[in-house]
Protein backbone atom coordinates (compact mmCIF):
# COMPACT_ATOMS: atom_id res chain seq x y z
CA UNK A 1 0.00 0.00 0.00
CA UNK A 2 0.86 3.81 -1.25
CA UNK A 3 1.51 5.50 2.20
CA UNK A 4 0.12 9.58 1.27
CA UNK A 5 2.05 11.91 3.44
CA UNK A 6 1.66 12.26 6.30
CA UNK A 7 2.13 8.90 6.51
CA UNK A 8 5.57 6.82 6.31
CA UNK A 9 6.06 3.67 6.23
CA UNK A 10 10.05 1.93 6.00
CA UNK A 11 11.51 1.12 2.46
CA UNK A 12 11.52 -2.31 2.09
CA UNK A 13 12.97 -4.89 -0.24
CA UNK A 14 9.16 -5.90 -1.64
CA UNK A 15 9.76 -1.84 -2.96
CA UNK A 16 12.06 -2.29 -5.46
CA UNK A 17 9.60 -2.32 -8.19
CA UNK A 18 8.13 0.87 -7.13
CA UNK A 19 11.21 2.39 -6.52
CA UNK A 20 12.18 1.32 -10.31
CA UNK A 21 9.43 2.73 -11.44
CA UNK A 22 9.77 6.39 -10.33
CA UNK A 23 13.51 5.95 -11.04
CA UNK A 24 12.60 5.73 -14.62
CA UNK A 25 9.92 8.74 -14.66
CA UNK A 26 13.11 11.47 -14.66
CA UNK A 27 16.23 8.97 -14.69
CA UNK A 28 18.60 10.14 -12.15
CA UNK A 29 22.65 10.32 -12.47
CA UNK A 30 23.65 10.45 -8.78
CA UNK A 31 24.99 7.76 -6.22
CA UNK A 32 22.65 8.46 -3.70
CA UNK A 33 19.63 7.18 -6.03
CA UNK A 34 21.27 4.13 -7.26
CA UNK A 35 19.01 1.30 -6.71
CA UNK A 36 21.07 -0.70 -5.35
CA UNK A 37 22.20 1.93 -2.32
CA UNK A 38 18.91 2.69 -1.47
CA UNK A 39 18.41 -1.15 -0.07
CA UNK A 40 22.02 -2.59 0.56
CA UNK A 41 22.50 1.06 2.73
CA UNK A 42 18.95 0.57 4.47
CA UNK A 43 20.45 -0.86 8.29
CA UNK A 44 21.99 2.25 8.43
CA UNK A 45 20.19 5.39 6.52
CA UNK A 46 17.15 3.84 8.19
CA UNK A 47 15.06 5.35 4.51
CA UNK A 48 10.97 5.85 4.88
CA UNK A 49 8.87 6.38 2.34
CA UNK A 50 5.40 8.44 1.63
CA UNK A 51 4.29 9.71 -1.53
CA UNK A 52 3.06 14.03 -1.44
CA UNK A 53 1.36 15.12 -4.85
CA UNK A 54 2.25 11.22 -6.22
CA UNK A 55 5.66 11.44 -5.85
CA UNK A 56 7.76 9.05 -4.57
CA UNK A 57 9.74 10.85 -1.60
CA UNK A 58 12.51 9.23 0.38
CA UNK A 59 13.45 10.60 4.03
CA UNK A 60 16.41 9.58 5.06
CA UNK A 61 17.44 8.95 9.07
CA UNK A 62 21.01 8.58 8.89
CA UNK A 63 22.74 8.19 11.74
CA UNK A 64 25.47 10.57 10.53
CA UNK A 65 23.33 13.53 10.63
CA UNK A 66 20.11 15.21 10.97
CA UNK A 67 17.54 13.57 8.72
CA UNK A 68 16.97 14.84 5.42
CA UNK A 69 14.55 14.12 2.18
CA UNK A 70 16.21 13.02 -0.86
CA UNK A 71 14.91 14.78 -4.02
CA UNK A 72 11.58 13.92 -4.85
CA UNK A 73 11.39 11.24 -7.40
CA UNK A 74 7.96 12.47 -10.03
CA UNK A 75 7.06 14.90 -12.06
CA UNK A 76 4.19 16.32 -10.22
CA UNK A 77 4.26 19.95 -8.40
CA UNK A 78 7.65 19.50 -7.87
CA UNK A 79 8.54 23.24 -5.99
CA UNK A 80 5.10 22.13 -4.03
CA UNK A 81 6.33 18.77 -3.15
CA UNK A 82 9.84 19.82 -2.13
CA UNK A 83 8.03 22.60 -0.14
CA UNK A 84 6.12 20.07 2.12
CA UNK A 85 9.02 17.84 2.49
CA UNK A 86 11.39 21.34 3.84
CA UNK A 87 8.26 22.12 6.14
CA UNK A 88 8.73 18.59 7.55
CA UNK A 89 12.77 18.03 7.81
CA UNK A 90 13.74 20.76 7.00
CA UNK A 91 16.49 19.56 4.23
CA UNK A 92 16.51 17.77 0.91
CA UNK A 93 19.99 16.82 0.38
CA UNK A 94 22.25 15.21 -2.55
CA UNK A 95 19.90 17.29 -4.82
CA UNK A 96 21.35 16.58 -8.12
CA UNK A 97 21.61 19.84 -10.90
CA UNK A 98 18.73 19.06 -12.84
CA UNK A 99 16.47 19.80 -9.82
CA UNK A 100 18.49 22.45 -7.99
CA UNK A 101 18.45 24.61 -10.95
CA UNK A 102 14.47 24.78 -10.76
CA UNK A 103 14.23 26.22 -7.67
CA UNK A 104 13.60 29.90 -7.42
CA UNK A 105 15.92 32.13 -5.30
CA UNK A 106 12.94 33.81 -3.71
CA UNK A 107 12.01 30.63 -2.04
CA UNK A 108 14.91 28.41 -2.05
CA UNK A 109 18.61 28.59 -0.93
CA UNK A 110 20.57 26.08 -2.72
CA UNK A 111 24.35 25.38 -1.76
CA UNK A 112 26.89 22.78 -3.09
CA UNK A 113 27.93 20.34 -0.82
CA UNK A 114 31.12 19.00 -2.45
CA UNK A 115 32.39 16.67 -0.05
CA UNK A 116 29.47 14.45 -1.93
CA UNK A 117 30.08 15.33 -4.88
CA UNK A 118 30.18 11.87 -7.02
CA UNK A 119 33.40 11.22 -9.44
CA UNK A 120 32.72 10.14 -12.81
CA UNK A 121 34.76 8.14 -15.05
CA UNK A 122 35.19 7.36 -18.87
CA UNK A 123 35.07 3.10 -18.13
CA UNK A 124 37.66 2.49 -21.32
CA UNK A 125 40.13 5.29 -19.97
CA UNK A 126 40.29 3.13 -16.70
CA UNK A 127 40.36 -0.07 -18.77
CA UNK A 128 43.10 0.90 -21.06
CA UNK A 129 45.45 3.69 -18.79
CA UNK A 130 46.81 5.32 -21.54
CA UNK A 131 49.05 8.36 -21.48
CA UNK A 132 51.16 9.72 -19.11
CA UNK A 133 49.07 11.09 -17.00
CA UNK A 134 48.50 7.49 -15.67
CA UNK A 135 51.74 6.25 -15.58
CA UNK A 136 51.57 5.69 -11.89
CA UNK A 137 48.91 3.42 -12.18
CA UNK A 138 50.68 1.28 -14.86
CA UNK A 139 53.28 1.13 -12.41
CA UNK A 140 51.43 -0.01 -9.59
CA UNK A 141 50.25 -2.87 -11.56
CA UNK A 142 53.42 -3.79 -13.10
CA UNK A 143 54.53 -4.27 -9.10
CA UNK A 144 51.59 -6.47 -8.15
CA UNK A 145 52.34 -8.48 -11.48
CA UNK A 146 55.93 -8.97 -10.77
CA UNK A 147 55.67 -9.85 -7.14
CA UNK A 148 52.58 -12.07 -7.68
CA UNK A 149 52.78 -13.34 -11.28
CA UNK A 150 50.35 -16.01 -10.59
CA UNK A 151 47.38 -13.81 -9.28
CA UNK A 152 43.94 -14.01 -10.86
CA UNK A 153 40.79 -12.39 -11.15
CA UNK A 154 37.26 -13.68 -11.68
CA UNK A 155 33.77 -12.33 -11.45
CA UNK A 156 32.06 -11.43 -8.24
CA UNK A 157 29.49 -13.69 -6.84
CA UNK A 158 27.24 -14.27 -4.48
CA UNK A 159 29.42 -17.79 -3.40
CA UNK A 160 32.37 -15.12 -2.41
CA UNK A 161 30.51 -13.32 0.34
CA UNK A 162 31.98 -15.40 3.06
CA UNK A 163 35.87 -14.57 1.86
CA UNK A 164 34.63 -10.75 1.18
CA UNK A 165 33.37 -10.69 4.75
CA UNK A 166 36.71 -11.88 6.00
CA UNK A 167 38.39 -9.65 3.77
CA UNK A 168 36.66 -6.46 4.77
CA UNK A 169 36.84 -7.29 8.73
CA UNK A 170 40.64 -7.65 7.75
CA UNK A 171 40.68 -3.96 6.31
CA UNK A 172 38.38 -3.13 9.13
CA UNK A 173 41.35 -4.18 11.92
CA UNK A 174 44.09 -2.56 10.10
CA UNK A 175 42.34 0.69 10.74
CA UNK A 176 42.70 0.11 14.51
CA UNK A 177 45.79 1.60 15.78
CA UNK A 178 47.50 -0.19 19.01
CA UNK A 179 44.74 1.55 21.54
CA UNK A 180 42.38 -0.43 19.49
CA UNK A 181 40.98 2.75 17.90
CA UNK A 182 40.24 3.33 14.27
CA UNK A 183 40.34 6.12 11.51
CA UNK A 184 36.64 5.01 11.19
CA UNK A 185 34.39 5.43 14.15
CA UNK A 186 32.73 2.12 15.09
CA UNK A 187 29.10 3.01 13.99
CA UNK A 188 30.36 3.12 10.28
CA UNK A 189 32.26 -0.10 10.35
CA UNK A 190 29.54 -1.55 11.48
CA UNK A 191 26.97 0.25 8.81
CA UNK A 192 29.71 -0.75 6.07
CA UNK A 193 29.79 -4.44 7.12
CA UNK A 194 25.86 -4.70 7.29
CA UNK A 195 25.94 -2.82 3.70
CA UNK A 196 28.26 -5.62 2.45
CA UNK A 197 26.32 -8.45 3.42
CA UNK A 198 22.99 -6.68 2.35
CA UNK A 199 25.01 -6.35 -1.17
CA UNK A 200 25.35 -10.48 -1.38
CA UNK A 201 22.24 -11.50 0.08
CA UNK A 202 20.42 -9.48 -2.74
CA UNK A 203 23.24 -9.91 -5.16
CA UNK A 204 21.04 -11.54 -8.26
CA UNK A 205 18.01 -9.13 -7.01
CA UNK A 206 19.38 -6.25 -7.47
CA UNK A 207 21.62 -7.28 -10.58
CA UNK A 208 24.86 -6.22 -8.72
CA UNK A 209 28.44 -7.05 -10.13
CA UNK A 210 31.74 -6.98 -9.25
CA UNK A 211 35.13 -8.40 -9.74
CA UNK A 212 37.81 -10.22 -6.96
CA UNK A 213 41.67 -10.29 -6.98
CA UNK A 214 43.23 -13.44 -5.54
CA UNK A 215 46.61 -13.42 -4.56
CA UNK A 216 48.12 -17.44 -3.51
CA UNK A 217 44.14 -18.62 -3.52
CA UNK A 218 43.31 -15.87 -1.26
CA UNK A 219 40.75 -13.29 -1.91
CA UNK A 220 42.50 -9.83 -1.17
CA UNK A 221 40.45 -7.23 -3.32
CA UNK A 222 36.90 -6.82 -4.29
CA UNK A 223 34.57 -4.24 -5.70
CA UNK A 224 30.88 -4.41 -6.08
CA UNK A 225 29.02 -2.48 -8.18
CA UNK A 226 25.33 -2.41 -10.76
CA UNK A 227 24.10 -0.19 -13.05
CA UNK A 228 22.90 2.93 -11.90
CA UNK A 229 21.55 4.17 -15.35
CA UNK A 230 22.01 1.90 -18.62
CA UNK A 231 25.56 3.50 -19.82
CA UNK A 232 26.74 4.39 -16.01
CA UNK A 233 27.93 1.94 -13.59
CA UNK A 234 28.19 3.09 -10.20
CA UNK A 235 30.80 1.24 -7.73
CA UNK A 236 29.48 0.58 -4.06
CA UNK A 237 31.57 -1.47 -2.33
CA UNK A 238 35.50 -1.57 -2.65
CA UNK A 239 38.15 -3.31 -0.29
CA UNK A 240 41.73 -4.53 -0.41
CA UNK A 241 44.47 -5.59 1.06
CA UNK A 242 46.23 -2.56 1.51
CA UNK A 243 49.80 -4.18 2.17
CA UNK A 244 50.04 -5.65 -1.36
CA UNK A 245 51.42 -3.07 -3.73
CA UNK A 246 48.90 -2.62 -6.60
CA UNK A 247 45.72 -4.26 -5.00
CA UNK A 248 43.89 -1.73 -5.65
CA UNK A 249 45.09 -0.64 -9.17
CA UNK A 250 44.53 -3.62 -10.25
CA UNK A 251 41.30 -4.47 -9.10
CA UNK A 252 39.63 -1.40 -10.76
CA UNK A 253 41.60 -2.17 -13.95
CA UNK A 254 40.52 -5.48 -14.14
CA UNK A 255 37.01 -4.52 -12.82
CA UNK A 256 36.95 -2.41 -16.27
CA UNK A 257 38.24 -4.53 -18.55
CA UNK A 258 36.13 -7.39 -17.94
CA UNK A 259 33.74 -6.40 -16.06
CA UNK A 260 32.11 -3.23 -16.95
CA UNK A 261 33.53 -2.74 -20.48
CA UNK A 262 29.27 -2.27 -21.98
CA UNK A 263 29.29 0.53 -19.70
CA UNK A 264 30.60 3.97 -20.89
CA UNK A 265 31.18 5.54 -17.98
CA UNK A 266 31.60 4.57 -14.45
CA UNK A 267 30.94 6.35 -10.75
CA UNK A 268 33.06 5.97 -7.64
CA UNK A 269 30.63 8.19 -5.59
CA UNK A 270 31.59 10.65 -3.21
CA UNK A 271 34.84 11.48 -1.39
CA UNK A 272 33.07 12.69 1.98
CA UNK A 273 35.65 15.12 2.26
CA UNK A 274 38.75 13.01 3.09
CA UNK A 275 41.54 14.11 1.72
CA UNK A 276 43.46 11.26 1.04
CA UNK A 277 40.57 9.89 -0.69
CA UNK A 278 39.85 12.58 -2.93
CA UNK A 279 43.69 13.03 -4.31
CA UNK A 280 43.27 9.18 -4.93
CA UNK A 281 40.20 9.75 -6.92
CA UNK A 282 41.18 12.84 -8.48
CA UNK A 283 44.37 10.76 -9.27
CA UNK A 284 42.31 8.71 -11.56
CA UNK A 285 41.14 11.89 -13.79
CA UNK A 286 37.34 11.86 -13.82
CA UNK A 287 35.82 13.27 -16.96
CA UNK A 288 32.89 15.34 -14.78
CA UNK A 289 32.20 15.80 -11.18
CA UNK A 290 28.37 15.31 -10.75
CA UNK A 291 27.52 18.34 -8.30
CA UNK A 292 24.83 17.78 -5.16
CA UNK A 293 22.91 20.22 -3.75
CA UNK A 294 21.27 20.85 -0.31
CA UNK A 295 17.87 22.92 -0.38
CA UNK A 296 16.62 24.65 2.55
CA UNK A 297 13.62 27.06 2.50
CA UNK A 298 14.76 30.89 2.70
Amino acid sequence: MRPEYPQFRPLSPEDQGLVTEFLALTPRTTCDLALANLFIWRECEVPSITFIKDNLCILINSHAEPSYFLEPLGKNDVLETVEICLRHAGRVSRVGAGMAGQMPADRFHVVPIRDHFDYVYEVRSLAELKGKKYDGKRNQIRKLTRLHPSYSFSPLEQKHAEQALALFDSWSHDREDANGEGTLPPVTILCQRQALKEAFASFDRLGLKGGAVFVDGAMEGFIVTSAGTPETATAHLQYANYKIPGIYQVLLWETCRQILSSFTFLNLEEDLGIPGLRKTKLSYQPIRLEEKFLITLR
